[in-house]
């Protein structure tokens, strides 16, 4: 069994007229961009579309929505597969709410129903089952909504294998979160939530935020996905730079797209597909044999300022667009620290690239403590650990026996970090990682049962490829595997590298080198701009979230 669904969401489809809503200039080209993703869901041949609900832009109560209302349903024939429409606010008008000010809850499901059929109800595909919800009505205290919640009772009692779709998401980062205009309020949030754990919900898709946000609660994945038509610009708080230069970020079209489900007996996965990445019949790739680290922590939090549509409350968002990024790559691998294990925003992202293929590498730089063991274990049991240790640290280990040193039950990469100048100069605050290739004491720990590699630096100088080689071989010669960090290009420490020839052009080396040797590890060291503080350089992918041409280069190196 293998279902293959196409997720669209807050289309805002307009009239064939201008409604008098068009306040950015980029709202006339809403129509036109859902066309195109027609286009391409339509060439990728689903067996079912499931829109997330704000199917057109006009609310229910302006003359100009049931216009836009047919003008949607002329171009949704094109997907050529069964389309199944939820409820958004726009459709049918407005949670009920204390925090912020549209309160029309029943104003458009009459025509909702017709045009699209019941706002709530449920229906099997291949032993799966569907549940639409009618989001609106989670609060409400009206007939239709009691109905809805004794109906969703019936349903999910029968233990069936059950995906939920809806439009407002529970929650963006806490299930304990205050109201605000993007989750539901705490009380049916709660409700909701628990009734979809305690019956084994596989998982809830939502809409609304126009981002991709990506939560768990007591096992339920909870995915919100981006809008085909555009950002909703508050969101580019999410980011510590100025807002991009697109109608206040509203025409940010790196986050808008449609997103793709696959589901099998084996589980399910989910990618989104973004302007960049869309392609005519291109299915999900698998990761590359590339890797990458993650200088930023994955699902970092941001506070959004007060005003407009939260103008009560203050609302709290990850960051997940590196989720994306990572995936959209195709990269196998990621680096981040064995502390970051603690957290867990991380753990749960961490989970979910794991299920699409990525794998882990976490670093400590200490000898391994009791509680670093006892946190590998509990937080990274399948990761590959990297112990990062300063030369005399090294240089005392090297005296102990195999079984006396603190990894002596443990499988390590080992690297070495900050190796001071010979000649007595200038030290560094600036240390790099990764042994060098002539570094003697790399081959002292070789015949280590706990160590299965060894860690080398290999600058972005010089013959990047050749050197990856040739360190390779060094270390399967020494009967170990060989882990190697790629530095991208730098200019000084007060002055920011941005020769993207130059950074394309090592990261494009890597990528051969991986292809060529599968069973290394091989990460550049960075996948953003590094834009503030000491070393700035350039990475994969610009803090506006705009892939720079080194993102291009790891495509054309490893198609």
């Amino acid at each position: 069994m293998s279902l293959k669904i196409a997720i669209v969401t807050d289309t805002h489809v307009r009239p064939p007229d201008d409604d008098g809503q068009l306040a950015f200039p980029s709202d006339a080209s809403h129509n036109a961009r859902n066309k195109v993703i027609v286009e391409q869901v339509a060439l990728r041949k689903p067996d079912l579309v499931m829109h997330l609900g704000d199917v057109v832009h006009p609310i229910p109560t302006l003359p100009t929505h049931a216009p836009a209302l047919a003008e949607a349903k002329a171009m949704f024939e094109g997907f050529g597969a069964d389309l199944v429409v939820v409820p958004g606010n726009h459709d049918v008008g407005d949670k009920r709410s204390s925090v912020y000010a549209p309160e029309q809850v029943d104003a458009g499901r009459k025509a909702f129903a017709e045009t699209w059929g019941p706002p709530f109800h449920a229906f099997d595909r291949d032993g799966v089952r569907f549940v639409v919800l009618d989001g609106g009505l989670l609060a409400a205290n009206t007939e239709e909504a009691l109905a809805q919640r004794t109906w969703l009772l019936d349903v999910l009692r029968e233990g069936r294998r059950t995906f939920v779709f809806t439009h407002y998401p529970p929650f963006l980062t806490d299930p304990d979160e205050p109201e605000h205009y993007d989750n539901l309020d705490p009380s049916s949030r709660r409700w909701l939530l628990d009734l979809c754990a305690e019956h084994g919900v596989e998982a809830v898709l939502t809409g609304h935020v126009h981002r991709f946000f990506y939560n768990r609660y007591r096992g339920v994945d909870i995915y919100t996905v981006p809008s085909t038509a555009f950002v909703r610009p508050a969101y580019a708080w999410l980011r510590p730079h100025p807002a991009v230069d697109a109608e206040n970020g509203r025409d940010d079209t790196e986050h808008t797209g449609f997103s793709w489900l696959e589901i099998d007996e084996e589980g399910h996965r989910l990618q989104v597909i973004r302007p960049r990445t869309v392609g005519a019949s291109s299915s999900p790739q698998a990761p590359k044999p590339l890797g990458v680290w993650l200088q930023h922590r994955l699902g970092r939090r941001a506070e959004l300022p007060m005003g407009s549509l939260d103008a009560l409350t203050r609302k709290v968002a990850r960051d997940d667009a590196m989720l994306l990024h990572i995936q959209a790559l195709g990269l196998g691998r990621i680096r981040i620290p064995l502390a970051d294990g603690e957290d867990r925003d991380v753990l749960d992202r961490v989970a979910w690239l794991e299920r699409h293929g990525v794998e882990v590498t976490v670093f400590s730089g200490r000898a391994p403590s009791v509680a670093d063991r006892a946190l590998r274990r509990q937080a990274f049991a399948s990761a590959e650990w990297e112990v990062v240790l300063r030369d005399a640290t090294l240089a005392r280990l090297r005296e102990l026996t195999p079984s006396d040193r603190p990894w002596a039950v443990e499988h390590i990469t080992l690297s070495r970090i900050g190796k001071p100048p010979a000649d007595g100069g200038y030290f560094s605050h600036f240390p790099k990682q990764g042994f060098e290739l002539e570094d003697p004491m790399w081959r002292a720990f070789a015949e280590d049962p706990a160590v299965t590699r060894v860690a080398f630096r290999i600058p972005s100088t010089g013959n990047v490829e050749g050197r990856i080689a040739t360190c390779i071989r060094a270390a399967a010669k020494a009967g170990v595997g060989a882990t190697c960090h790629v530095e991208l290009p730098e200019a000084a420490e007060a002055t920011r590298h941005t020769d993207d020839e130059a950074t394309a052009a090592v990261a494009a080396a890597a990528s051969r080198a991986a292809k060529a040797n599968p069973g290394s590890h091989i990460l550049l060291d960075g996948l953003y701009d590094y834009d503030r503080g000491y070393w700035c350089k350039n990475g994969l992918i610009d803090l506006t979230d705009q892939p720079r041409k080194a993102a291009g280069a790891i495509d054309l190196a490893t198609p």
